[in-house]
């Protein structure tokens, strides 16, 4: 069976839709259990009202506007970047090599990548922007307009 919680969308939407979200679920999910719907109709049910959904929450976002960043940021610190914003590569990659003593290669920093993009390079709509900065959290930078990504190589 379905669970809500699985997409990713319903963790960023608003209450009203997020009940109207629950509400058609368990509904479906009740009708299943009765008998009156096979299970892949009522996955196909729930498919088309989520993307309805999606569509109405659409709509809402680009009716709000992007909120400028108050004074509170932190300043950009890199005005002498390789890669000012608008020009060179979208994607900065980033990793280290270190040499321990006595030949042995394995060291923590050398597993370390990190991924560094201006979004503004990347065009996205304010829909799209707001949605990323909401997944993203903290690993997006107002100041530089930059997302970092850091994992394991």
């Amino acid at each position: 069976m379905l669970i809500c919680a699985d997409f990713l969308w319903f963790n960023v939407m608003i209450d009203d839709i997020k009940q109207k979200v629950e509400i058609k679920f368990n509904e479906l999910g009740d009708m299943c259990e009765r008998g009156e719907l096979e299970p892949e109709e009522a996955y196909e049910q729930f498919k088309k009202f989520e993307d309805e959904m999606v569509a109405e929450y659409m709509k809402i976002m680009e009716k709000e506007e992007v909120p400028q960043f108050d004074d509170t940021t932190v300043p950009d610190k890199k005005k002498d970047s390789d890669d000012p914003p608008g020009e060179g590569p979208i994607l900065r990659w980033q990793t280290r090599v270190v040499f321990a003593p006595g030949g042995d290669a394995w060291h923590p920093k050398n597993r370390k990548v990190k991924l560094s993009v201006t979004v503004k390079e990347l065009g996205l709509s304010k829909y799209q922007f707001r949605r990323l900065r909401e997944l993203v959290g903290k690993r997006y930078h107002p100041g530089r307009d930059e997302l970092t990504i850091t994992s394991e190589r």
